[in-house]
């Protein structure tokens, strides 16, 4: 077998090797994206929970100065029922001091209330605000999980076919050592060759001299980038 056949072959398991570890990094970043989307949705559901709880807070208060201002009404129509029953001009003063005391407090506390309503509401409103953000962002994660794992499924049996298109063209090359050179640049580079058309490494950008990418060209023996040490390989070998 010609040389330049061989690198042929070497540029196919090359481009086949590009093919298997963009499916291998898809099994790799198709979790770490997943669980990404988790952090980023529990981020959401913690801000809701925090909405939630300050209007429920404030909710809380409502409904205890509710509470306080029936007791005073309560307090005031007993003030007012003794003060008709009263026998004496003392017992009338006490009560009637009794009945505007209670009176201000209602007021003060009615007026106390009102602020708290313009408060609810517009906690309300915060709230509501993050839940449909929280649940828009659930949907979205929702739909961009499925078609993650979609991929990722479909991936498994395309890692499988390609796996064996691999180990046929490898067999086709009939040159252990280049293979076992080209191997050994791989598992310590991550790829093992560089396709080049232009005098520079497509893999690391390094300039490629004159000489030696005449020599590249010419195809009669390996070359290798003299920065990252991959094999090169014209990619228009005749």
């Amino acid at each position: 077998m010609e040389f330049a056949d061989k690198m042929k072959i070497l540029r196919e398991i090359f481009e086949k090797d590009k093919e298997i570890d963009k499916i291998k990094n898809l099994e790799k970043r198709v979790p770490e994206q997943i669980k990404e989307f988790e952090k980023i949705l529990e981020d959401f559901k913690n801000n809701f929970e925090k909405e939630k709880k300050f209007f429920d807070e404030i909710d809380e208060k409502r409904r205890e100065l509710e509470k306080i201002i029936d007791e005073k009404k309560l307090n005031l129509e007993n003030f007012n029922r003794r003060k008709k029953e009263s026998h004496t001009n003392e017992e009338f003063v006490i009560l009637q001091g009794e009945i505007e005391k209670t009176g201000e407090a209602i007021s003060k506390t009615e007026d106390e209330l009102l602020e708290v309503y313009f408060e609810k509401d517009e906690a309300k409103k915060k709230m509501d605000e993050a839940k449909n953000i929280m649940e828009e962002k659930m949907r979205f994660f929702e739909k961009e999980t499925e078609a993650l794992k979609k991929e990722l499924d479909g991936s498994k049996e395309d890692l499988l076919i390609k796996e064996d298109e691999r180990k046929r063209i490898i067999a086709r090359l009939k040159d252990e050592n280049l293979f076992r050179r080209y191997s050994r640049i791989k598992e310590s580079r991550g790829t093992g060759a560089s396709i080049i058309e232009i005098s520079e490494c497509a893999e690391c950008h390094s300039t490629i001299p004159p000489q030696l990418f005449a020599e590249v060209r010419n195809c009669n023996r390996i070359i290798v980038c003299q920065s990252c040490g991959r094999i090169l390989i014209y990619k228009w070998i005749e």
